[in-house]
């Protein structure tokens, strides 16, 4: 079964080509707007729209089935943007500006419903949170610093939501001549393995990953002819690492992937479309490894979205009809299987829209395999807590009933997210029983 995608119902007329392709421009408050991101089961996307209104500035917004939203909560803020989102969608990431005129990195929840700073030690100049882990545990982003000599210093950050205060990761150490800089753009779902960018030398960046938060580690060794210049995502299990580079023999900008067996390999350029592409990046790899997607810059100087399907370049135009006066600049986030990404481009206004584009890259079912259950009974408040790790491409309902046959479900299917979920049980659902039997379904989607 293909996987959910916001585009069900935003627009109505849908552009498409081949089977279950499409492409459909997202609303906007106004413009410009950009979508950033998007969650695993490709049903709610985030980003920014301009507000309308210069005291609001640009809006972090999110995007679904019913339209466009605000991220509830901005109301002491200014010029924000999300660029990170969970599997499920309930932690968003971001930057913006506070009523102070400071640019803060910031994270919301439902629970608190309102945007809150990221706590970044030493007084930054600024702060933006780029990336978070599928169970939203774990934000990642850059802090800026200014220095006595009024230059500024960037240092990437980790924090985990149950420390007081995010933790500095350490600095590359580059020649005497320049000062250490370092920025964070992603996290895999364990929390132990970011990514991103450190300073190497005077003018010089490279790519480069933290494990347990310990010192840098460059993706390149000096005489490789693929440099990774800046590592821009990871997969959900820390195998995949994706990013900008240079082919240090053509002088070219190329986009990468690395993996521990392979390790830097440099992606091919489509080889279709009027203008030939002189350089390319990879900005966002799907969870299973197999879509990644990103941008890459013609010889006209323009900018052109594309995707990559196993290794295979595709520009959007390959694929799909585009509606009059488009033109997608760049895609920016991938669900799970790579079905559904979003991006921005030019849309028929002549300033930046976002978009959605679904494909069908879903894989075979995984294997039907039955979780660990994890269960913990509250005698306080007569709650019992189920938990379950889920497995992407597979769908899970409780059931339950005072008698084991037969158990009636106790709500939805809910998709596999690579994360655990939890049911939780009080007298409202036992309806006060003595005995109470539960069951956990699984089914392929």
């Amino acid at each position: 079964m293909k996987t959910a995608c916001l585009l069900a119902a935003l627009l109505g007329a849908f552009y498409s080509l081949m089977g279950q392709t499409q492409f459909a421009p997202l609303p906007y408050f106004s413009r410009p707007a950009e979508a950033n991101a998007i969650t695993r089961d490709g049903s709610k996307a985030v980003g920014y729209s301009y507000s309308g209104t210069s005291s609001a500035g640009n809006a972090a917004c999110w995007w679904t089935s019913a339209g466009i939203a605000a991220v509830p909560g901005q109301q002491n803020w200014y010029d924000t943007s999300a660029y990170g989102i969970s599997a499920d969608g309930n932690v968003l990431v971001g930057e913006g500006n506070s009523t102070l005129g400071t640019q803060f990195a910031w994270y919301w929840t439902p629970q608190a419903g309102q945007l809150q700073q990221v706590p970044v030690p030493g007084g930054p100049y600024s702060a933006t949170a780029r990336g978070v882990t599928g169970d939203g545990k774990v934000v990642v982003g850059v802090a800026t610093f200014r220095l006595s000599d009024n230059s500024f210093q960037s240092k990437a950050f980790r924090w985990a939501r149950s420390q007081a205060a995010a933790v500095l990761l350490p600095q590359y150490t580059p020649p005497p001549n320049a000062a250490p800089n370092s920025a964070a753009t992603d996290v895999s779902d364990d929390g132990r393995r970011v990514v991103g960018v450190v300073l190497v030398s005077l003018g010089a960046y490279a790519a480069a990953r933290w494990d347990d938060g310990g010192n840098p580690v460059l993706f390149s060794q000096g005489g490789d002819t693929i440099q990774a210049v800046t590592a821009n995502a990871i997969s959900p299990d820390g195998s995949i690492v994706v990013g900008s580079a240079v082919n240090t023999v053509t002088g070219k900008g190329v986009a990468f992937k690395w993996t521990s067996p392979g390790g830097v390999v440099a992606l091919p350029n489509p080889t279709t479309g009027y203008y030939a592409i002189d350089g390319a990046s990879a900005l966002k790899v799907s969870g299973d490894g197999r879509v990644i997607v990103g941008y890459g810059q013609n010889v006209a100087g323009d900018e052109e979205a594309i995707f990559w399907v196993d290794g295979q370049p595709c520009r959007v135009p390959d694929v799909v009809v585009l509606p009059e006066y488009w033109e997608p600049f760049r895609a920016t986030g991938v669900d799970y299987f790579g079905n559904t990404m979003v991006g921005w481009g030019r849309g028929p206004s002549g300033a930046f829209e976002a978009y959605a584009l679904t494909i069908d890259a879903t894989p075979a079912p995984p294997p039907l395999v039955a979780p660990t259950i994890r269960a913990s009974f509250n005698r306080g408040n007569g709650t019992l807590s189920i938990r379950y790790q889920t497995v992407p491409g597979l769908r899970y309902r409780i059931r339950g009933g005072s008698i084991v046959s037969p158990l009636e479900p106790l709500g939805p299917w809910s998709a596999g997210l690579g994360i655990e979920q939890e049911f939780s049980a009080d007298s409202s659902i036992t309806g006060g029983a003595a005995s109470f039997f539960f069951s956990l379904e699984v089914q392929s989607r």
